[in-house]
This record gives C-alpha cells, structure tokens and sequence, in this order.
C-alpha cells in the first residue's frame, strides 16, 4: 500500500521517457536516525545473528536453517506488537488486519528469503503505519539505528526537479560530481525510485524526495528490494550512457563523512546560504533587509534570544527573511521564542515577512512553519516542505533482537497550528533549486524574493 506516486517517481518517469534513458521532544527528531550503526552483533541468545549479505547468495539449507527461521520469526512477532504499544494511532492509515497479513505473508517466506529481502519487507510493513502522510518519523532507517550491518555507496545524491545527481563523493569517484544517473544495475532510475517508494515513511510526497538517496545509496536495501545483485559493488549508468561500477563501503564509515542524517546540499563555504548551515542559527543585515538562517530547532540562551530581538527591533529593519531550508527539526517546541519574536514584528515590516522552505524542514522546523504562518501573514517562498504542519513524533525503537534491526516508532502528534491537519504547507512563491542553480551556487529562493522588488 502506498500514496499518489511520489513526485520524485512521476518526476523521474517523465525525465526516462524524455531523454531516452529521493528530553526535548523529538518530533523533533529527524527523518532517518542521529546514531551511526554499530557493527552487526550476534542479536539472540540461543540463536546465531543473520549474516551481512554478500554477493553470494546464501544456499537454500542456509536460509532453511531452523535456527534463523526461529529467529527470524521471533523478530517477525514483535513488529505490531512493537508498533501498537508505542504509537499514539498505529493503525490511521493502515487496519491490523492488514498488517498482521503482511507479517504473516513475509514470515511464510523466511526459508526462502535472504536477509536482505526480509529486512526490505520489514521496511515496508512498517512504511504502512504513514501511507496517509504526517508520519514520517515512523520508519526503518537502518542506515542509522540498530545493529543491521549496511552497506553504502559513497556519494551523495539530490533529487533535482528532471534528474538524481551526485553532489559529492569520496576518492576515487571525485569525477562523477554533477553526473546525473539514469539507472542502477540497468534499471531506469524511475523504475528503482517506484520500487523503493513503499519502503520510505512519509509526512508528504516531499518526505520520500528528501529521503530517497539514503534508500538508493544503502546497498542491502537495493539487493533486498531485488534491484541489485551485489551489495559490494553497484552499476550506474550516468547520463550519456556512461556506466561506472562503485564500490560499497560500510555505512558507519560513510556516516562519518556524509554525517549520519547526509540529506543536505553539502556544505560550500563560496555559497552563501550553503556555507553555514551546519549552525543552528545565524542572522545578519544587509541595508533594510535582516536575513535569518534557522537551521535548527534548539531554545536559545538568553544571550542569543536578546541579539535576536535587538536585531529585529532595529528601525531601519523593513523586510525579514528567515531561512529554514536546512532545518530538519530539533526541541518540539524550542521553535516558540523565535516564533513569538517575529510575530511580534511583523506588522511593521513594511517589506514584508519572507519563509524559505525545502524538503529538509521537517519535525519541529515544519511546526515552527505552521505556528508562524497562522499569527503572522507571511509569504512562504522556495519548494515545499518535507514535513507536515502537523505530525507523529517523539520517537522511540522496538529492536528486533535477532536481525539487529530497529523501528522507530513515534509516540505521540503535534502540531504547530491546533487543528491544521493538512499534510502539506502551500508555497506562495515557488522556487525550486535547478542542477545549474546548484552547480553555479546560486540562491533561487533568494532571487525569487529579490525579483519582488
């Protein structure tokens, strides 16, 4: 069970046929776990761990073994359980009844399945607790959480509006920056997105943009998803019919260089709104015009509350930006000091209150979006968020002792606007960052604004 195809899927589908060829209250958590994984360890007392795949296949006795079948099967018991006893609504978009099919129909496939398949399963049993959207927290993110051993491909990826591009990579695939892929082992890279889609939790269609390059990069879940045959190594056919084969590499190793969530626009100290986003927030004037960075959600000190609303007392202030393309949530409600602030001023900026939003402003940013809209008229300008003005979050896991694998459940809903049930929040001004916009580090949000004037 899904949603309306993913706008990253109708996207890719129209590009293939065109050119021939993803404490503090963690709703503010992010979409795709903080931690980095630990190695794989033997997950059961009385039976051994599931092994990190290979490109071998595993013969027919092995995934026959009553052992892992036991395992297996055991892990396979506690997802509704698991889901139910933390889940404020477990079931809103998907019956029991369904799902507990689901398992049974995946545990009937254990002695024929590999790990991998059965993890991909995993995931997509679980993606169906957000098939109606505002869920997005309530995934399997086993590149970040558990003690599944992955693998990943040592690029990053971004979903441009007509093609997936690399945006970075480690040595020795440095060249393939700004190659667009058009397909995975010789699947178009359309048909790969639609497959992956009922794996990916969702808040919105944006949620599965934003998301999409960690499910395309982690090796186990293309060889689970029966898209790849090798998890060591990976095909990409690049625009042009260029193909290269890149090697895997282990995901806590990639962790360390991409970061754990490694969804961004990576960092480029020449480009302005790409060079800091890596601090919480950061503000500065320019003439008439203060522009804010809001890249996370955190309660300011003292300090910092009072700069903020120094800043923002300055008559000479007419016109406010506040950026929170990068912000991917935080402290559920440590968004409200910053919120009450620019409500505050808001009526005298003559220039106007401007909102820079992306698929990365999610959880707690994405509440932040909905609280300020709804006291302050505020122009809304960019690409739509990747999560909703409401949403399940404050997330924990239900660890499944044998495969090492973890879901994280959200355990309770907020929203930053009482009643807005929307899964979206309209974009007054679109303006959506191109791959030439990128490779020239322009600003597109920026401009959209300054053609205003």
């Amino acid at each position: 069970m899904r949603l309306l195809a993913s706008r990253v899927a109708s996207v890719l589908v129209a590009v293939c046929v065109a050119a021939c060829v993803a404490g503090p209250a963690p709703s503010g958590t992010r979409p795709g776990p903080a931690a980095t994984p630990s190695p794989a360890a033997s997950p059961g007392a009385t039976v051994p761990a599931p092994s990190a795949s290979t490109t071998a296949a595993p013969s027919i006795v092995a995934l026959a073994d009553p052992a892992r079948i036991a395992g297996w099967s055991g892990d396979l018991d506690r997802i509704v359980p698991g889901i139910a006893s933390l889940h404020p609504d477990p079931f809103r978009a998907t019956s029991e009844t369904t799902m507990t099919a689901a398992v049974d129909a995946l545990r009937a496939r254990i002695a024929t399945a590999t790990d991998d398949e059965l993890m991909t399963g995993v995931q997509r049993i679980v993606a169906l607790v957000s098939a109606a959207g505002r869920d997005g927290h309530t995934g399997v993110f086993v590149w970040g959480t558990g003690t599944y051993h992955t693998h990943t491909l040592p690029l990053r990826l971004w979903v441009f509006p007509t093609r997936v591009t690399v945006v970075a990579a480690l040595p020795p695939y440095e060249a393939l920056v700004g190659r667009t892929v058009t397909a995975v082992d010789g699947q178009p890279i359309a048909d790969v997105a639609a497959t992956l889609d009922p794996l990916i939790p969702r808040d919105n269609t944006e949620t599965v943009t934003l998301l999409l390059p960690r499910f395309l990069l982690t090796t186990e879940i293309l060889h689970g998803a029966g898209i790849v045959r090798d998890t060591a190594a990976v095909r990409l056919t690049l625009d042009g019919g260029d193909q290269v084969t890149v090697e895997a590499i282990p995901t806590v190793d990639y962790n360390a260089w991409a970061t754990p969530y490694g969804l961004h626009v990576p960092i480029r100290p020449d480009v302005p709104w790409l060079a800091r986003s890596e601090e919480p927030m950061w503000f500065a004037a320019d003439g008439d015009t203060l522009a804010i960075q809001y890249n996370r959600v955190t309660r300011l000190r003292p300090t910092e509350l009072k700069a903020l609303t120094t800043a923002l007392a300055d008559p000479a202030i007419t016109r406010v930006i506040v950026d929170i393309r990068h912000n991917y949530g935080g402290e559920t409600f440590g968004y409200q000091v910053v919120a009450d602030a620019l409500v505050q001023v808001a009526p005298r900026l003559a220039g106007g209150l401007f909102l820079e939003t992306g698929r990365n402003t999610f959880s707690a940013a994405s509440l932040f979006a909905a609280n300020l809209t709804s006291r302050a008229t505020v122009t809304v300008v960019g690409e739509p968020m990747g999560g909703s003005p409401g949403l399940y979050g404050n997330t924990k896991d239900v660890e499944l002792p044998f495969s090492g694998i973890a879901l994280t459940i959200a355990t309770g809903y907020y929203e930053g606007d009482p009643g807005d049930t929307r899964t979206e929040l309209p974009v007054d001004l679109a303006a959506v960052l191109t791959v030439d916009a990128w490779a020239a580090g322009q600003d597109v949000a920026r401009a959209a604004i300054e053609g205003l004037r």
